[in-house]
């Protein structure tokens, strides 16, 4: 039995594999090709990280034995494309690979500590020493997921704990230890996103003090000294840090004693535990519609350049920006899953 098909070049490359990988399951004889040319195929760029079933089932960057994962390798200067969502269908945002960071907020604590002012440097450190205390390393890639992933705060630093935990293997103390106890008049968090006239008008009718009251009082002073210090050093980007740090902590300190971060969903979890292998994947195929092609060719199929009966697979035009065309590429794999498996009932078990 043949079986042609057309369509974009992801959606109708995953229909076919996903059909040759059930005729292969099943002992059923059929050939599938693909109208087109494998050379004009969209490009997919790594690198990039997120949990598929489907792309992974397909062989799109798979690592042994994390059996959803896709890690893409890709060069080593280009960001890491990050989708914290199961089959990457929206939430795509990158995080740093050379050192220096992509969100405005990692940019900034990269210049803080390495200002050729010594207060300046003194004040990395300290940020440095307390990011570490609580099992977030102070890697740039990290910060990125930390100020830059499109969640809510406390998901946030959950997710960044958990990868830095799993990069270092410390488990730091937990955030407990610096605040007071008791659950009576919580402070509300700042409200987000949070920026200088945020900040302002916070320090202005009481709730920065509110929050900052929540610390332990060694921790307290040492919080008030190093807002302090932040002021007197030449400003750059030092906004986008201290908005970015003091959103975060303000969600912090609002919870309760005996409160909770929020739990991690498997997509998340996977991320996280693999995020420090990924910032340092390069090597292997670079282009995931290309990896796709390898594995469509390898069960069997081919690429044609005219078929009079070719099944269309419905599609959509590939976006020219890197993670929109990542989005594009999971959507098209998720359709073509259920195309798939429509063609196959239509094809091998009609209905009489």
């Amino acid at each position: 039995m043949h079986v042609a098909l057309q369509g974009s070049s992801a959606s109708a490359v995953t229909a076919g594999l996903l059909l040759l990988t059930h005729a292969k399951r099943l002992g059923t004889p059929l050939k599938v090709a693909v109208v087109g040319d494998r050379d004009d195929l969209a490009r997919v760029a790594g690198p990039a990280l997120v949990l598929s079933p489907v792309l992974a089932g397909c062989g799109v960057g798979r690592v042994a034995a994390r059996s959803s994962l896709v890690m893409m390798p890709g060069p080593s200067l280009e960001p890491l494309a990050v989708s914290l969502e199961r089959g990457g269908l929206h939430g795509w945002f990158t995080v740093d690979r050379r050192g220096v960071g992509e969100h405005a907020g990692t940019r900034a604590f990269v210049a803080l500590c390495r200002n050729s002012d010594i207060e300046a440097q003194n004040l990395g450190r300290i940020l440095r020493r307390g990011l570490a205390t609580v099992g977030c390393t102070p890697e740039p890639a990290l910060l990125d997921l930390l100020f830059g992933a499109p969640c809510d705060p406390l998901d946030r630093l959950a997710i960044a704990l958990r990868a830095g935990r799993a990069m270092t293997g410390s488990v730091g103390r937990p955030f407990t230890s610096f605040i007071h106890s008791g659950i009576e008049d919580l402070p509300d968090p700042l409200q987000s996103p949070v920026d200088m006239e945020v900040m302002k008008e916070a320090r202005a009718n009481g709730d920065m003090e509110r929050l900052l009251g929540r610390l332990t009082d060694g921790v307290r002073a040492s919080v008030q000294d190093w807002m302090d210090g932040v002021g007197h050093v030449s400003k750059g980007d030092l906004d986008h840090l201290l908005c970015g740090l003091a959103e975060l902590g303000s969600h912090l300190v609002s919870l309760p004693m005996a409160g909770m971060l929020p739990q991690l969903t498997p997509a998340r979890e996977s991320i996280a535990l693999n995020l420090g292998e990924a910032i340092g994947s390069v090597s292997g195929t670079q282009c995931a519609n290309q990896a796709m092609a390898d594995m469509f060719e390898y069960l069997g199929g081919e690429f044609v350049e005219v078929s009079q009966y070719a099944l269309t697979v419905p599609s959509e035009a590939p976006p020219t920006e890197r993670l929109a065309r990542w989005e594009w590429f999971c959507r098209a794999a998720h359709s073509a899953q259920e195309e798939a498996d429509r063609l196959w009932r239509r094809i091998i078990d009609p209905v009489q």
